[in-house]
């Protein structure tokens, strides 16, 4: 018993815990990115930082928008690429920040497989469609970091083979 006690004991002190891949997203929205038949508020613009947490699969958001109007009526992120429509997948309830709190959504983990294959779109009263719109498109630094650490996998792969 003594034995497994110790064990027990020294497995909690060595094993490290999962580190949190930190994914940011710079979404740049625009009516001229809604999708025919939904015309977008022409003058409309706005910008959405989205911070993912890759291991909790939490979202936390922060909108700002130019030239339209408030409040909003619903805020989310589709899954479509450029072009088309698609359903909704993560519900901001209309929301143009999360406030800190981070949203935990099992979605994530797809949105972070094929970022481009999704789209923020924020919705009011006079577009009740869709005001104005963005693609998921990483950062650079956050595609180096993830290629880092797909790297650092394979290795350590290949070194337990």
């Amino acid at each position: 018993m003594k034995l497994f006690a110790a064990g027990l004991w020294l497995s909690l002190i060595f094993t490290t815990p999962a580190q949190a891949a930190i994914v940011l997203f710079t979404v740049n929205l625009s009516g001229a990115q809604e999708v025919s038949p939904v015309i977008g508020d022409p003058d409309g613009t706005g910008v959405a930082l989205l911070t993912f947490d890759s291991v909790l699969n939490t979202v936390e958001w922060l909108i700002t928008t130019n030239n339209i109007d408030l409040p909003l009526t619903a805020a989310h992120i589709h899954n479509a690429v450029a072009g088309l429509n698609g359903p909704v997948k993560i519900n901001f309830s209309a929301q143009l920040s999360s406030g800190g709190f981070p949203l935990f959504d099992t979605d994530v983990a797809a949105i972070l497989a094929n970022p481009s294959a999704y789209y923020v779109n924020l919705h009011n009263a006079n577009f009740p469609a869709g005001a104005i719109r963005g693609q998921l498109v990483p950062e650079p630094g956050t595609l180096a970091l993830l290629g880092l650490g797909l790297a650092g996998l394979g290795l350590s792969r290949r070194r337990k083979a």
